[in-house]
């Protein structure tokens, strides 16, 4: 909002100095409005350039906001339209080395396509609207280039200035992340040995990682073994206190996932386990963690409280907006279990047939299955 009303001042500055009136600092504005939108599309659009033209994977492209309209799959890579068409967002992740490298010049085609729509601004600014359109995307290229990097969000800067400088642990992630990538694409087919045997690769290759517990998990998780992933989990956070708040963030977010669905399935006792997930799940959005992107988590555990009407308005939020068809799986899953505690079977046939479109060899989906059956 500081941001909005500062920008706002500048154009209307810069259009009384240029003597416009109302009328021009009004077109002003919305080309001020039009950078704010365009540019991160822009730039987003060209780092989507660079991941294809470099050998990146590009596993997931959205565009826009809100509630889902339409997705479909050709081949590989999943587009997903949404309600509000103002952002532009994709999954792009490492595939084969090397990786820093092919990173980098994606960042930079990025950077490229970013700077040159700004110097098109400037070379237009013989009107109200350009002069708005500039006085927007100036100051915003410069925030993209400044190296930052927080939960679900990596800036072009970064690309460019932070990673050819990574060493030690964190280059090696980056290192062993094409086998880790392999191991999570097995995943989302459902071939699960597949996955455990990059798993096994990676902890042989890279033993102590992070992308090497990650995938551990993630394995365990996929053949329904909830408690061996969280006390692996609790191991590898008790082992390594000083990571970094991005990466904390992701690892406490996903203890508390799986902490409540060890609960939820019996394998661990709630009396013990529940406190130390849901202090996972506060700190990880003390770090920075997005809460909206947390609504499955928190639907599961209003379910394991005893709050059905609860956990279906925030499972219907999680499977609305999630764009990771495992994750989206388990927030249909637990808005079905929400619905059937509600006494709406229907409703839950329906919310389980989406998640089996998704993941029919998911654990909690055949168990779903098998319980809404007798029901």
């Amino acid at each position: 909002m500081l941001a909005a009303f500062a920008g706002a001042v500048a154009v209307a500055l810069v259009e009384a100095i240029a003597s416009t009136g109302f009328a021009g600092t009004a077109v002003a504005l919305a080309g001020a409005l039009a950078g704010v939108v365009l540019l991160p599309m822009i730039t987003q659009l060209g780092l989507i350039a660079g991941a294809v033209v470099f050998g990146l994977r590009v596993r997931h492209v959205i565009f826009g906001a809100m509630r889902e309209v339409a997705s479909w799959t050709p081949k590989r890579v999943t587009f997903t339209v949404r309600a509000l068409p103002i952002t532009l967002r994709a999954q792009i992740g490492p595939w084969r080395s090397p990786v820093i490298l092919r990173c980098w010049l994606a960042g930079l085609l990025s950077a490229v396509v970013g700077v040159a729509v700004v110097v098109g601004g400037w070379l237009l600014t013989d009107s109200a609207f350009w002069r708005g359109f500039t006085v927007a995307v100036t100051p915003l290229m410069l925030y993209k280039l400044w190296p930052q990097r927080v939960p679900l969000t990596t800036s072009t800067g970064w690309l460019l200035f932070s990673l050819p400088r990574l060493d030690g642990a964190e280059r090696s992630e980056f290192i062993a992340a094409p086998l880790a990538a392999r191991a999570y694409e097995a995943l989302r087919r459902g071939e699960i040995d597949q996955a455990q045997s990059y798993a096994d690769e990676l902890a042989e290759k890279h033993p102590g990682l992070n992308a090497t517990m990650s995938c551990q998990v993630s394995v365990l998780e996929a053949r329904g073994e909830y408690a061996p992933g969280v006390l692996l989990l609790l191991k590898y956070l008790s082992e390594n206190g000083d990571l970094p708040p991005r990466k904390m963030s992701y690892l406490l977010a996903g203890l508390a996932g799986l902490g409540f669905k060890a609960v939820e399935a019996g394998q661990l006792p709630a009396e013990s386990l529940l406190p130390t997930a849901k202090k996972a799940l506060e700190d990880a959005v003390k770090l920075g963690y997005p809460e909206f992107e947390l609504s499955g988590s928190n639907a599961l555990l209003a379910l394991i409280e005893g709050d059905p009407e609860s956990a279906v308005r925030l499972a219907q939020t999680g499977a609305d907006y999630n764009h990771t068809p495992l994750s989206r799986a388990d927030d249909l899953v637990t808005l079905a279990r929400a619905h059937m505690a509600c006494h709406d079977n229907a409703a839950a046939r329906e919310a389980l047939g989406k998640a089996e479109e998704l993941a029919p060899w998911s654990p909690r989906v055949t168990e779903t299955r098998q319980r809404l059956s007798v029901a």
